[in-house]
């Protein structure tokens, strides 16, 4: 994507470069399965250099169309990624613990890659509509976020000491 492509030679040292970006998310190789993109993916991208090396500072944000993980309900979600990386022309050693020293490959820097990964590490793991959201019941189904529901739950269901209160409940019952 020439968008996301830096030229090593475009820029003087000591100066930098802002680029807006606005592209489809299929246009980096982004296919989710579980979300789906509403909107481009738009940001800027910082580039500036010192000496021979390269440094890019930037964000993006999109809107996503996802599931709620509990009431199964889409809903769409915005998102917003930030990075910040420094190219070298030396390679980094193995022991420096910074994931975001990368070494200069040739002329040309592609930070699509990086975009990608950016983006997808703030997908939520456990997508919710709501950080309070009910879910659906577990004996008639009824989504508990619109309406209520009246069915009579078993301890044992509700809570994860259901099962200590009938043992309690059984032993109470045998000392008598």
């Amino acid at each position: 994507m020439k968008d996301l492509e830096f030229s090593k030679g475009a820029i003087g040292i000591g100066k930098s470069i802002v680029r807006h970006v606005k592209f489809e998310a299929s246009e980096i190789g982004l296919d989710l399965s579980e979300i789906r993109f509403v909107q481009p993916i738009e940001g800027q991208i910082e580039f500036f250099r010192l000496t021979e090396d390269l440094f890019f500072k930037g964000e993006f944000r999109t809107s996503v169309r996802m599931t709620c993980r509990r009431c199964v309900d889409p809903f769409v979600s915005d998102l917003k990624t930030t990075f910040s990386l420094r190219f070298s022309p030396t390679v980094p050693s193995a022991e420096s613990e910074d994931l975001t020293d990368r070494s200069i490959d040739g002329e040309v820097v592609n930070l699509t890659e990086d975009a990608q990964q950016s983006i997808v590490l703030e997908v939520p793991c456990w997508p919710l509509c709501q950080r309070d959201c009910q879910g659906l019941c577990s004996s008639c189904g009824i989504n508990l976020k619109d309406q209520n529901c009246f069915c009579q739950t078993d301890l044992t269901e509700t809570s994860p000491f259901g099962g200590l209160q009938n043992m309690l409940q059984s032993a109470n019952s045998q000392e008598k």
